[in-house]
């Protein structure tokens, strides 16, 4: 996704953006016109796989974001393919388009006159910390911590880390942007990025009229040293696909990836995530990775070990991972996995 720098509407964003520069930065980016994701991912160099190669490996168009599209999935038993459900929806501003995706027709305008389109600091806690029954991220309509803030922007918000943030003063960043850590609320963000339960409900339920599903699998390659990645810096699985590609756009830019797997913890595993837009990964049904809301590319670790307290795990048990993405914004899609659990099980995925 790709979205500008706009100011606060308050006079508490405006003091903040002036005066908190350690504790509370201004993480807001102005994404480039031209492709780059302020990080160093490519589809070349040490334990980069991008998007052509990744097709070469699966035999799949390099157009399609490096996963692999087929109305037919293989099932393996164990092994580093993800079987994924993609949802093709149509943007806010289409006939029948959907309110939480492509948000910048809404037109709301910030005091600078930018078209908000999503800032880094949006989207911590967006979900609940627990799936709910049927295995679906719960969208979070309890109140905010902080000042009065309005529903649809998550719990708190967030500080994120790293050289490759965009700020005011480094509007073009190198190196990664990381997720950093949440704080309450101290300024209200222009518009909201979920409208309501009702309509997050519909990102990971197949409904017709609304969304469109297609299966796939995406496949994590070894880089050599037993680590297995997926990078793609254009992730667009479904060009051409579905409801087709956005209007006036060369790519599809709005849907949303769900996945379900099982896998053996191991002492020392991780899993990283580095991409845009939200991404919820839970695990044992707890939430171990949270990286909601319209941002740039953010990068975020599970480390098992760290984590398995709060996740109820031990090493040797077998556990389910749920994976929830979503594409919402144009013009950007990056999506990167990096991990060395080396077995993943399918789970049937739940409709």
């Amino acid at each position: 996704m790709n979205f500008s720098f706009v100011l606060g509407s308050t006079a508490l964003l405006a003091a903040c953006l002036v005066g908190c520069s350690s504790n509370t930065e201004s993480p807001r980016r102005d994404q480039l016109g031209d492709g780059s994701n302020g990080t160093t991912s490519d589809s070349t160099g040490s334990g980069n796989i991008g998007a052509a190669s990744v097709n070469a490996a699966v035999g799949a168009a390099s157009t399609n974001g490096g996963i692999d599209v087929d109305e037919t999935p293989s099932d393996p038993t164990c092994g580093s393919v993800l079987p994924v459900v993609l949802r093709d929806f149509k943007g806010s501003g289409e006939s029948g388009g959907h309110v939480d995706f492509e948000i910048s027709a809404r037109n709301v305008i910030g005091p600078d006159g930018q078209v908000y389109k999503g800032w880094n600091d949006v989207g911590c806690e967006l979900v609940e910390p627990t799936l709910g029954p049927d295995t679906k991220p719960v969208f979070f309509a309890g109140t905010p911590d902080g000042i009065m803030v309005r529903r649809g922007v998550g719990r708190q918000k967030r500080v994120v880390t790293g050289a490759g943030c965009w700020t005011e003063a480094n509007p073009t960043p190198t190196g990664v942007c990381n997720i950093g850590s949440c704080v309450p609320w101290d300024f209200d963000p222009p518009t909201f990025e979920i409208e309501s339960t009702a309509s997050f409900n519909q990102w990971y339920n197949t409904i017709s009229g609304v969304n469109m599903e297609i299966p796939a699998e995406l496949p994590l390659t070894d880089d050599g040293t037993g680590i297995r990645v997926f990078d793609s810096s254009a992730f667009f699985p479904l060009d051409g696909q579905g409801f087709g590609n956005t209007p006036g756009q060369t790519h599809n830019y709005h849907f949303t990836t769900e996945a379900h797997v099982k896998f053996t913890y191991e002492a020392g595993q991780v899993f990283t995530f580095r991409g845009d837009d939200d991404l919820w990964i839970f695990v044992n049904g707890k939430l171990a990775l949270d990286v909601g809301g319209l941002h740039q590319a953010l990068e975020g670790t599970i480390a098992f070990d760290a984590k398995a307290t709060e996740l109820g795990i031990t090493p040797g048990g077998q556990y389910q991972m749920d994976i929830f993405h979503a594409e919402r914004q144009t013009s950007e899609s990056n999506f990167r996995i990096e991990t060395n659990i080396t077995c993943f099980e399918p789970v049937d995925i739940i409709k």
